[in-house]
């Protein structure tokens, strides 16, 4: 993949000057493309949620198997996020954009065409390369853009993942109403090819500024392990949870990852740095981070089947897609409205005061789940979440920010998200699993009520974790600024 276009890039440097090969036109549009490619990859996965029974009734899947919609990007993404991180400093991040790019329209269009539950899964796994977009577009942005709109640039960034999961949550119902579900993928695949186009012809080539290799091994062992997991759980439901099938993976599952563990500590350039845990506050950040995966996503699980299950059951509302984009859309929007509070709250609080507060939301959003009956109590659920995501997250930003050297920030920031990733992957798999403990065709209120007790018991456990950060964190020697 080549262009007559080139970049002199330097990953020496911390915020290098843009060539001057691009003009200022130019690097608006490279910063454009790569909005509208993190904008149509959040809207495509958001855009799931609130038609997932509709999904798992075309596929034919049971409650568990349908969790691979959300866990199978999730658990792919674990993986192949450090793995693209690691090719975008060691290869031409353009070419790594567009293999990346080029995977997630596979699995975007495997998906749409599927038929069964496996075929929709395998989908979903190829979709998980996505999630390195952010990393590679991170490293495109410093590259060409000037260094005085770095941060800026990054802003945009995530503001294009904040905003696609707020449209995505409402258009959802309504396309769905009119279309069949698939046009769920067909739509955002359609966006996903102009951005490759586009990306082709006005992203320039930015050579990596160091050679070396990704820790393959590392990858294999992470991703068996986690798989094994996932895959425990959801045979659970049909297994038995201490069937010798269900156990005999789960330990498989658990060797697996010690030897990753040992292989990691071993390797000199390792796919995820676990030295960097032996800073107390990264340490309690990756923690943080994991339960805000392991929340939110269950959430996206546990609603839109309690809300779009029929009247007659007894706990349903009988909810159309439409609504119940509406009652999850506080999520989206609400987090991105909180986020950029966090610096002044924290000016306010302090450290601790603003991961207290968020992750108090997520307990309080699973504890309110127990009258989910009434919709203003969803709508608070799913705003309390959204709470807890912008703040928790934008705080555990700032605190590694501030924690560690710069050299090694783009390490832990590998590390927090592999932990939200693998979060997120087991709370949708364990909220799926929990639903289909009574054995009843469908999800009775018992079901529900145990697994919203789980996930606030998970939320009051993030609380007394938060306790341990200090009360205000300085900067560290040569670390970069914290993030406001």
């Amino acid at each position: 993949m080549t262009t007559s276009a080139s970049c002199s890039c330097s990953a020496q440097t911390e915020v290098p000057l843009p060539p001057t090969s691009i003009s200022s036109g130019r690097t608006r549009v490279v910063l454009a493309v790569l909005f509208l490619t993190l904008f149509a990859y959040n809207g495509l996965e958001t855009m799931l949620a609130p038609a997932l029974p509709l999904v798992q009734e075309a596929v034919g899947a049971t409650t568990p198997a349908i969790a691979w919609v959300f866990t199978g990007v999730l658990l792919a993404g674990a993986v192949a996020t450090p793995v693209v991180g690691r090719l975008a400093d060691t290869r031409d991040k353009r070419t790594v954009l567009l293999w990346v790019l080029a995977i997630v329209m596979l699995g975007t269009a495997v998906a749409a065409l599927s038929t069964s539950i496996v075929v929709l899964t395998i989908g979903q796994l190829l979709q998980g390369a996505g999630l390195g977009l952010l990393p590679v577009s991170a490293g495109i942005i410093r590259d060409t853009q000037p260094a005085s709109a770095i941060k800026s640039a990054n802003g945009l960034m995530i503001a294009a993942a904040t905003l696609s999961m707020g449209v995505g949550l409402l258009v959802a119902g309504p396309i769905v109403s009119v279309l069949p579900y698939t046009w769920l993928f067909w739509l955002p695949l359609a966006l996903l090819v102009v951005a490759f186009a586009v990306a082709w012809f006005v992203v320039p080539s930015c050579p990596p500024g160091e050679s070396g290799s990704v820790d393959w091994p590392g990858a294999a062992l992470l991703g068996l392990g986690v798989a094994g997991l996932l895959i425990a759980i959801t045979l659970s439901a049909s297994w038995g949870w201490l069937s010798t099938g269900t156990l005999g993976l789960l330990g498989a599952a658990v060797v697996l990852l010690a030897v990753f563990v040992v292989v990691e500590l071993r390797t000199a350039r390792p796919l995820i740095d676990l030295r960097l845990l032996a800073n107390r506050p990264v340490l309690l950040v990756c923690a943080i981070w994991f339960v805000i995966g392991f929340v939110s996503i269950a959430v996206y699980v546990l609603v839109p089947i309690l809300v779009q299950l029929p009247v007659e059951s007894g706990i349903g509302l009988g909810a159309s897609a439409t609504l119940t984009g509406l009652i999850l859309f506080p999520m989206g929007i609400i987090g991105s409205m909180v986020a950029p509070l966090t610096g002044r709250l924290e000016s306010a609080i302090g450290t601790r005061g603003v991961m207290l507060v968020a992750t108090a939301a997520l307990a309080t959003s699973s504890a309110s789940l127990l009258g989910a009956m009434q919709l203003w109590v969803l709508f608070l659920a799913t705003g309390l979440v959204g709470v807890g995501i912008g703040l928790g997250l934008t705080q555990a930003m700032n605190i590694v920010a501030a924690s560690v050297p710069s050299e090694r920030l783009a390490s832990v920031s590998g590390i927090t998200f592999v932990m939200k990733a693998v979060g997120g992957s087991l709370g949708g798999q364990i909220a799926a699993a929990l639903l289909a403990v009574s054995g009843a065709p469908l999800p009775t209120w018992g079901d529900f009520s145990f697994a919203f007790v789980v996930f606030a018991v998970v939320g009051v456990v993030a609380v007394l974790l938060s306790g341990g950060f200090p009360a205000r964190i300085t900067s560290a020697p040569e670390t970069v600024a914290m993030a406001k």
